[in-house]
């Protein structure tokens, strides 16, 4: 009797690891998703190569002007508390395929401005998932007005 290969049965569990192994990591780079799309979050290295090299990001600090004063924040940084992003929408970037790189002071509420940002139709969003508090304690730097 000649051997044809692996059985169907073997042949389905090597197809299932081999989708296991591709899309793994994808999985964790996607972050968090919603029927309105999904973001990124990014841990301060990540978030901080992300800088360096998306040149046209926008960077978006959505807590609230005391922490942006008493915390300071990420050069170049713009500040708008992430409740008042529907209303300031004409401060944010007016091509909705700008990548928009966002945190607030843990990385809870910026959850909450990716989803609004997603609903506003912006398409690529990356969240700072420690927040400031991570970023500095990961050793980055950040700006205090004088």
């Amino acid at each position: 009797m000649k051997n044809h290969g692996p059985s169907p049965v073997a042949m389905n569990t090597i197809r299932l690891l081999l989708m296991l192994v591709l899309f793994s990591p994808l999985a964790a780079l996607t972050g968090c998703t919603s029927a309105e799309g999904e973001w990124m979050r990014l841990d301060a290295e990540a978030f901080a190569e992300a800088i360096e090299t998306e040149s046209g990001a926008f960077l978006l600090d959505t807590r609230t002007q005391a922490e942006w004063e008493q915390d300071g924040y990420l050069a170049n940084a713009t500040l708008i508390p992430h409740d008042a992003l529907e209303e300031r929408e004409d401060e944010l970037p007016e091509d909705k395929s700008t990548t928009i790189l966002l945190y607030c002071r843990s990385g809870n509420r910026s959850q909450a401005a990716a989803q609004t940002l997603l609903d506003l139709g912006y398409t690529d969003v990356r969240d700072l998932e420690t927040g400031i508090k991570g970023w500095k304690d990961a050793g980055y730097n950040v700006e205090y007005d004088a």
